[in-house]
């Protein structure tokens, strides 16, 4: 992967806030739900989310790691597709330097919400099309 490439699928996806997040169910069947990129901007490759910790995709990632996350620009043509491996962390620390006040309308007591996850999405492989299309692998 080159830095310059990915520096530019970054600026391209600025302001691509919800992707379809696709988890491997338990019954081998994939399951999709809308998320929130949390605002995160400057996309390196890594993305994070916040859920509970009981809800079906956070238990379908402690089963199956692998997962997809579809993004598509409001305005012009991009669609981008994420193949990746997602990880379910507790770790109050790291979720603060995601954390978002937007997030109290599903997590009332912010950081302090009982069951509160944070879901952290490596790419291993980004593909994407529009004005020119293309992939990156990492």
């Amino acid at each position: 992967m080159t830095t310059q490439a990915m520096k530019d699928l970054a600026r391209r996806m600025r302001g691509m806030d919800l992707c379809m997040l696709t988890t491997v169910s338990s019954y081998g069947r994939l399951a999709s739900r809308p998320m929130s990129n949390n605002g995160e901007v400057e996309y390196d490759g890594t993305s994070y989310f916040f859920t509970w910790a009981d809800s079906r995709m956070a238990r379908d990632i402690s089963e199956n790691h692998h997962v997809q996350l579809n993004f598509r620009a409001d305005k012009g043509f991009l669609f981008v597709a994420v193949q990746g491996e997602a990880r379910v962390l507790t770790d109050r620390r790291v979720m603060k330097d995601h954390w978002h006040d937007e997030l109290r309308q599903w997590f009332k007591d912010g950081l302090d919400t009982e069951g509160l996850v944070m879901l952290v999405v490596d790419a291993k492989r980004i593909q994407w099309w529009g004005e020119d299309d293309g992939h990156i692998e990492l």
